[in-house]
């Protein structure tokens, strides 16, 4: 995932940020930062540190028009930028929860949309997404072609393994 922050970190000196207001930032952050590992993140799923780094460009970008940034430099915290406008917040995607949501959708449509172009790769998904979406989901057997016997919750909202 190293290409991935490097691309990311390769985008910020043709943007000449010092010439930028920070609405100006806010906006590249929003609209390019933001978008440019979605891709990779529904495919793949980076180690926290990688998605530490691309928030910290993020952030140095936003805040000091550069990619590396100290806390003196940041006027709000990270996590409340990172909340929807309707809350008052910058509106800002957290790299984390929008990976984690699309890697969701993923398994949502390989189980619902068969005529998809990728519906035959054979992607990892971790314990902690799975057991999310089996939380978050439950089966109707109908003719038992699509339902998984031990993973699937069908039986009263329960799975046959619980």
């Amino acid at each position: 995932m190293q290409p991935l922050v490097d691309k990311v970190t390769g985008r910020l000196p043709t943007w000449k940020a010092w010439l930028m207001n920070r609405a100006g930032r806010l906006a590249l952050v929003k609209f390019f930062l933001c978008t440019i590992p979605v891709h990779q993140r529904v495919a793949f799923a980076p180690s926290k540190k990688r998605l530490q780094q691309l928030e910290k460009i993020q952030r140095g970008f936003l805040w000091a028009g550069r990619a590396i940034t100290n806390g003196g430099h940041c006027h709000v915290n990270w996590h409340h930028a990172s909340r929807p406008l309707a809350l008052g917040s910058l509106g800002v995607r957290d790299v984390e929860r929008v990976g984690l949501a699309l890697r969701l959708r993923w398994l949502w449509l390989s189980r619902t949309d068969e005529g998809r172009a990728w519906q035959g790769l054979d992607l990892q998904f971790s314990s902690n997404e799975r057991t999310l979406f089996f939380a978050s989901t439950y089966m109707t057997i109908g003719n038992g072609m699509n339902a998984l016997f031990w993973e699937d919750r069908w039986l009263n909202g329960h799975s046959v393994g619980e």
